[in-house]
């Protein structure tokens, strides 16, 4: 493995911040925060947030977790990885599975919902064991999502056979 994990630090997420559309005013014209801001609330709310580093020690993926406020057992999963591995989803995954059991360690289940034009982000999610449900609409935003999951016996049976049905 090229990359370290460990816990981020508020260097990490202001590293990553910083690479997020430097140039966008600090608020869109629907007056939703820009990507930057919702990262950095996100990361103010969450009870994990872990970073991989590369071999010079600079920071190019965070993952992390919130517990959903009306089941607190659940972990809102999230994650921000940067265009090195574009060309290693291995290693991407391999790295993911580990924080993954990490969390899964405080939470029984992980979830979250993905747009279902973020291909590549569900591909990778089904690749570790997540389930991925149907899409359904969502009024409130311009598309379908899946509702992703996993709990650590998905995860372990991801690992054992590198695959899991949906």
């Amino acid at each position: 493995m090229r990359y370290r994990l460990q816990p981020a630090t508020s260097v990490d997420v202001a590293f990553l911040a910083s690479m997020i559309d430097e140039n966008r005013r600090p608020w869109n014209d629907d007056g939703e925060p820009a990507p930057v801001d919702r990262l950095l609330q996100t990361c103010a709310c969450s009870t994990q947030i872990w970073a991989a580093r590369d071999n010079r020690g600079t920071p190019t993926a965070l993952w992390g977790v919130t517990p959903q406020a009306d089941e607190p057992d659940v972990g809102h999963l999230w994650m921000l990885a940067c265009e090195a591995f574009d060309n290693d989803p291995a290693e991407l995954e391999s790295l993911s599975r580990l924080v993954f059991g990490e969390m899964l360690g405080q939470f029984q289940r992980l979830e979250n919902l993905v747009d279902s034009r973020k291909v590549r982000a569900i591909e990778l999610l089904r690749s570790i064991g997540f389930a991925v449900e149907p899409a359904i609409p969502k009024l409130v935003e311009d598309g379908d999502f899946h509702r992703v999951w996993i709990d650590l016996d998905r995860l372990l049976m991801g690992t054992a056979t590198g695959r899991l049905p949906n």
